[in-house]
Order: structure tokens, then sequence, then C-alpha cells
């Protein structure tokens, strides 16, 4: 299978997040937060786990993310500062890192 994603408006966020499709690991953040790294020099700035959810805050000096785990949806990815231009930039990004995982997959 490939991983791939759907954007999904959360409506009790406001929020755009990116739903990734054929990819629910619960530890699988940890290698989209490495190969967000290697590709754009993103940084870790935290990591929580919870009960029913691990969150992981990457950022470098223009751009902060998270990656999100959780049981019910899965794995996902939004930014923390919700505009039409870092939403598109994260897009983007996420397009060639998920080429990159799939690559690393097969």
């Amino acid at each position: 299978m490939k991983v791939s994603y759907t954007r999904f408006y959360n409506s009790d966020k406001q929020r755009l997040e990116f739903l990734l499709v054929d990819y629910d690991y619960i530890d699988g953040n940890e290698k989209l937060a490495e190969l967000f790294k290697t590709e754009y020099g993103y940084e870790l700035i935290d990591s929580i786990d919870g009960i029913w959810f691990k969150t992981i805050r990457i950022a470098t000096k223009d751009s902060f993310y998270e990656l999100l785990w959780h049981e019910d949806t899965g794995n996902c990815i939004y930014c923390i500062t919700q505009s039409e231009k870092e939403n598109s930039l994260l897009e983007k990004r996420l397009q060639r890192v998920l080429k990159l995982l799939n690559d690393l997959l097969m």
C-alpha cells in the first residue's frame, strides 16, 4: 500500500489537517519527523505521550508543525500557525516527505 493524505478541516479546532491514509502507526510520526529534519531542517521541539494520543512538535525558524497520532483518527499533521501560505507550504513539503516514505516502504 502507498501512504497518501487527505485534507480535512477540523471545525472543532478550526484548523486544516492533513490526515495520513494507510499509515496508522502509534510511532509512525517519529519517522515523518525524521524525514522532515533530513529534507527541510526541522528540529524536534517536544513529544507528548497521552493515554489515547501522541503529539510531536517540530519547527524551523519559519514554520511550526504538530504531528498527531490519535487512536480514533490515526496520524495527521497540521500547522500551528493556520494561514493559507503555511498550509500550502506544509502540503508541498508533505508530498515530498511521503514520496520519500513510500520509497522506503517499497
